[in-house]
């Protein structure tokens, strides 16, 4: 079984009760190579650019151990997440991931979408025992999740960002006892 097929079943089997609830047919599934096309068209329009578009090209084509989630409604996709491999400066050994980019449908937001793609790869982080997950993002959404500003932990952004939009959430404390540094993001990131 391939790693693709067992995250696949896992989200199956974990669909989000409350959408069913309000009456929403929408399920968060690994993607397939079917749904390129369309994360690329919701990417662009959801920033209003084609740079998180390619950056989620690169890192297919550049990086073996990502996480790319989407939520999909009445057979189209509705939202879009991907989770890539980081490390610390000057802590190699610690199995970082970056959330980013994530994008849900403008006429589709504010109905949960984006916060059942957020729970479903910090589950998939947290069984693959990454220590940690950093987000650059919104400082009044991630939170909800656990986040907290990473410098808390003395883990720094490799950008000049105000403090509360560069945030962690430890899904192993332990591994990030006594570390410190400088995020790594995959090279990928650079094109942006």
């Amino acid at each position: 079984m391939t790693l693709l097929h067992n995250i696949a079943r896992t989200l199956q089997r974990r669909r989000n009760s409350t959408w069913h609830a309000l009456g929403y047919d929408t399920t968060v599934r690994a993607e397939t190579a079917a749904d390129y096309a369309a994360i690329a068209e919701l990417t662009q329009t959801a920033f209003n650019n084609t740079a998180e578009a390619q950056l989620i090209t690169s890192l297919r084509q550049q990086c073996h151990d990502y996480i790319s989630l989407v939520a999909e409604q009445h057979g189209h996709i509705a939202g879009h997440i991907m989770f890539s491999p980081a490390t610390l400066d000057n802590a190699a050994g610690v199995q970082l991931m970056a959330l980013a980019p994530m994008a849900v449908r403008n006429v589709l937001q504010h109905q949960g979408i984006g916060s059942a793609l957020v729970r479903a790869g910090l589950e998939l982080c947290q069984k693959r025992g990454i220590a940690a997950v950093v987000v650059l993002g919104h400082p009044a959404y991630y939170p909800r999740f656990g986040f907290s500003p990473a410098s808390v932990f003395n883990i720094r952004c490799p950008w000049q960002v105000p403090d509360n939009a560069f945030m962690l959430l430890p899904l192993n404390p332990a591994a990030l006892t006594g570390q410190s540094g400088q995020v790594l993001y995959h090279p990928a990131f650079a094109a942006l």
